[in-house]
């Protein structure tokens, strides 16, 4: 086996195939200072939980205590500034805040407003797989994974269905500098994206001021803190940012790997094909191999300890998901998509705790649902030989670059 200090995280060639890394790690070091970038490597699933419910410690409001952008260029963040809003979601701030930011659009993901969404969820995955036989074989995100959620989402937050493919240009947008990497030319571009999705997203508030109805942007335009105070423009607009890219690029990223996996998996197919209730647990076991989030940053306010190794003020730690997915101490056979896992839903995919993903069950939803559907609608699913299965480059996100698929109608095999 590696010893941990023979790679690193932030080599491209690691984080496109990281298992062998996370291995070592959790058999090694499940909390490891890397000596390349000075940062904490916590991915040990009790080392994560215990960083996770203690954010008193190590902070999630990055922002607050390093001044953190996601871009690289300043001149970038001050497009945002002069032009739009800064980047900024109370949602990543950290108790007691945290909860009041929270608790404004916990009620836009209530069990019930969820339940409400699965008649177009079901109408949205139908109408896609309507198009997806009429063009196979196909490259199946651009043509079918890409457009669910961002639909799903467009709905929940009470915009037009018709400017959904906008929305979802503007998103893609977003999520580049999270990537690293890009030039200064390319990150201004984004800047200048970001802000006509702000200033899209201002007009919008204002109409749902004036005329209010069953969403989330009227939620966030019409919500109060409890002295009845309004939230500020950049406060809304972080939060409706944040909640359209994580409602889309997450699940987009699951619909791929889902599809992979049940390519590479021909025995799962056949399971799930006679007993459809099993999709509950596949979908748990794909967000728990290949976790659309990887892992996030988070700051050390104060001396804390973990794992017995000591993590001193000032440091940042990186809270691994992936890698706790994949702790043998929890999940036995880490590596195999086990149908019958009893604890398949404990993954760290949607975090713990206080940052718990708010859109959780929504992202399940639409899971279960296209993942049901697919298979009562086509009868074999084939990925083709010029699947490369990369990834695009992130240390924080896994999405498929493409995946091509055949799949043919029930009753042809």
């Amino acid at each position: 086996m590696m010893h941990p200090d023979d790679r690193s995280l932030m080599e491209p060639e690691i984080q496109e195939n990281p298992y062998e890394y996370y291995a070592a790690l959790l058999e090694q070091a499940p909390v490891y200072p890397m000596p390349d970038t000075g940062f904490y490597l916590v991915t040990g699933y009790q080392e994560l939980q215990y960083v996770l419910s203690h954010p008193e410690i190590w902070s999630n409001d990055l922002r607050r205590y390093t001044g953190s952008s996601m871009f690289q260029h300043p001149e970038a963040e001050a497009v945002l500034e002069q032009e739009g809003w800064p980047r900024d979601t109370k949602l990543q701030t950290d108790p007691p805040v945290h909860r009041d930011y929270r608790s404004i659009v916990a009620t836009s993901f209530t069990a019930g407003r969820v339940k409400q969404l699965e008649g177009f969820v079901q109408w949205v995955v139908d109408e896609g797989i309507e198009a997806l036989g009429k063009k196979q074989p196909c490259e199946f995100i651009e043509s079918f994974a890409a457009s669910i959620p961002i639909q799903v989402i467009t709905r929940l937050l009470g915009l037009p269905a018709a400017d959904a493919g906008r929305i979802k240009a503007w998103s893609d947008a977003w999520v580049e500098p999270l990537g690293y990497g890009l030039s200064l030319e390319r990150e201004i571009e984004v800047a200048r994206l970001g802000v006509e999705l702000q200033h899209y997203l201002a007009g919008w508030m204002e109409a749902k001021r004036q005329e209010p109805s069953d969403d989330v942007l009227t939620d966030l335009e019409h919500a109060r803190f409890p002295d009845g105070s309004p939230l500020p423009m950049h406060e809304r607009m972080g939060m409706a940012e944040h909640m359209i890219v994580g409602g889309h690029e997450t699940v987009t990223s699951a619909l791929a790997s889902g599809l992979m996996l049940l390519g590479w998996n021909p025995a799962v197919e056949e399971d799930l094909r006679k007993e459809p209730d099993l999709i509950r647990t596949f979908v748990e076991e794909v967000l728990r191999l290949e976790a659309p989030s990887q892992g996030f940053f988070r700051y050390a306010v104060r001396d804390g300890e973990v794992g017995g190794v000591k993590i001193p003020e000032g440091s940042m730690v990186h809270v691994r998901f992936a890698a706790a997915n994949r702790d043998p101490r929890v999940f036995p056979d880490p590596g195999a998509l086990n149908l019958f896992r009893k604890n398949a839903g404990s993954h760290m995919s949607f975090s713990q705790g206080e940052h718990h993903c708010i859109g959780a069950s929504l992202a399940r939803l639409e899971l279960r649902t296209t993942f049901r559907s697919l298979l009562e609608r086509f009868g074999s699913i084939q990925l083709l030989a010029k699947n490369t299965f990369e990834h695009l480059p992130g240390l924080s996100l896994r999405t498929l670059r493409e995946l091509h698929v055949e799949m043919n109608p029930c009753g042809r095999r």
